[in-house]
């Protein structure tokens, strides 16, 4: 009972930090900006991938093996990991303060909506724990 009440406590007190995010300034300006950043990154690597594919015809697993073996491609593929983390906690960051609020969720059932906190923390929670595993793996991969 008592290891049940810590951890909701516990729970609560992550919920109130990711909810009103004292840590990290979220200002509009600055999530756009990165956002843009972001997809331009993303864009400039599938275009160096395709570049790649176009001009090894025709296709062996030998070119492939060098190309990516090579440091430039793990270390692009490494920030590439990473900016999609990024970019993808951006956006899943605006849907849940958009979304899962009480007045979106009260439209839905009122009795929810005064849990419209702990929903947007576990669904944060969720996503954070989902980012940063598919991250660990993507790098695990690549640099072993």
């Amino acid at each position: 009972l008592l290891n049940k009440a810590i951890g909701k406590k516990l729970f609560c007190i992550f919920v109130n930090f990711v909810c009103n995010f004292g840590f990290l300034s979220m200002i509009g300006s600055t999530l756009f900006f990165v956002q843009r950043f972001s997809a331009v990154f993303l864009l400039a690597y599938t275009i160096w991938l395709a570049t790649f594919f176009i001009f090894n015809q025709p296709f062996e697993f030998s070119a492939w093996e060098q190309f990516t073996n090579q440091q430039t491609f793990l270390i692009f593929t490494s920030l590439v990991a990473l900016i999609i983390l990024l970019h993808a906690f951006i956006g899943l960051w605006t849907i849940g303060t958009d979304y899962f609020t009480q007045r979106t969720i009260g439209f839905l059932n009122l009795q929810a909506a005064q849990y419209a906190n702990l929903i947007r923390g576990g669904y944060t929670l969720l996503f954070i724990t989902w980012g940063f595993l598919t991250v660990f793996f993507i790098l695990f991969i690549i640099w072993s």
